[in-house]
């Protein structure tokens, strides 16, 4: 399992697994994580959400 690189609310960085990156998001304890294409603040950039999505458009990953 790949891990991301973190940045917690008192400037230290680490590397956690994916499952352990969404509850430092939940929990609002880190500033921002690095994805392949930069850095994403939580508070200001979209990040995933657990909440289903209203889409209404047809399925299209089952293609």
């Amino acid at each position: 399992m790949r891990e991301v690189t973190v940045i917690y609310q008192d400037g230290m960085m680490d590397m956690v697994t994916p499952t352990v990156l969404q509850r430092l998001i939940d929990t609002d304890n880190i500033i921002k994580f690095q994805r392949s294409s930069g850095w994403v603040y939580p508070e200001i950039d979209q990040v995933r959400s657990t909440t289903p999505s209203c889409y209404q458009g047809e399925e299209r990953r089952l293609q």
